[in-house]
């Protein structure tokens, strides 16, 4: 039976039976562009979106692209892969846009899907690079359903997480009995979305991964870090000497890391598709 947590983001205005089938596809890498198109056109919005983001000035051109088919071959399978997810994500719940904790949480997740993916590149493991973006893009999901449920005293829960040392998944369990890992898990999974995913958002942060996917949970778990000191803890963020166990997994350690990320942030700020996507989490305005 699913717990309250979890049918609380079922109820939501999102098709993640949509993204679930895209992701599916891409991973089996067993489709072809009409038949990705099919999937996707089962949602009108999501085609407005998409249709949308190829005429935007990131992929501007002569003609305008007035057909899915076209956009799909425009920006490509896994572009495309990880806008449906992005665009569902950004839709879990638009009355609640102004919330500093919204705003903080999916900066987070973005965050620490474009470092999940250069941390891939950087330890040669470029295969897994596109399914650490997605894993690490939903690896907090479970927080959603908090927030959605507890409202303020959720944003105060967080609030507390950042100002001690407590970590927030002990904190959710101090206060509900569960933690936002396990209500992530169990979300991902009443989406049928493939078992890599709902296992990074159970295993991320912990130090043993039982996980056969371990290599994207770990790289999730990185990534996750990284992030929490760009966002979460950036007025005093944490060593990664904190998570050495987890590096030395990847061949790598935080002297090495650290060298690697220098000036990561500056250049994703110019990096005109992770602009595209922060454009996608910010509220939309009533005429969009």
């Amino acid at each position: 039976m699913q717990s309250t947590y979890a049918r609380i983001l079922g109820t939501l205005p999102v098709n993640p039976n949509i993204a679930a089938k895209v992701l599916t596809m891409a991973s089996k890498q067993d489709f072809s562009f009409k038949t990705l198109e099919e999937v996707i056109s089962r949602d009108p919005g999501l085609t407005a979106r998409i249709l949308k983001i190829a005429n935007s000035a990131l992929y501007a051109r002569q003609n305008q692209v007035t057909r899915l088919q076209a956009a799909i071959t425009l920006l490509g399978v896994n572009t495309i892969k990880n806008l449906v997810i992005l665009l569902t994500g950004s839709s879990l719940n638009p009355r609640n846009w102004d919330s500093p904790f919204l705003a903080l949480f999916w900066r987070h997740s973005l965050d620490s899907a474009f470092l999940a993916r250069e941390i891939s590149t950087q330890v040669g493991l470029q295969d897994l690079a596109e399914e650490a973006f997605v894993a690490a893009l939903l690896h907090n999901v479970g927080q959603i359903a908090f927030f959605l449920k507890h409202g303020a005293d959720y944003e105060a829960l967080i609030e507390g997480a950042r100002r001690g040392d407590r970590r927030i998944s002990a904190l959710e369990r101090q206060a509900w009995g569960t933690d936002h890992k396990e209500i992530g898990r169990e979300v991902l999974e009443g989406w049928n979305f493939p078992e890599v995913y709902s296992h990074a958002a159970l295993e991320h942060g912990n130090e043993n991964v039982t996980s056969t996917h371990k290599q994207v949970v770990v790289l999730v778990t990185i990534a996750d870090f990284q992030a929490s000191n760009w966002s979460f803890l950036a007025a005093a963020p944490k060593p990664l000497s904190l998570i050495a166990s987890q590096l030395a997994y990847l061949g790598t350690d935080a002297a090495t890391t650290e060298a690697r990320q220098a000036g990561l942030r500056g250049r994703l700020e110019a990096d005109p598709f992770y602009l595209e996507c922060q454009n996608l989490i910010r509220p939309q305005s009533k005429s969009a």
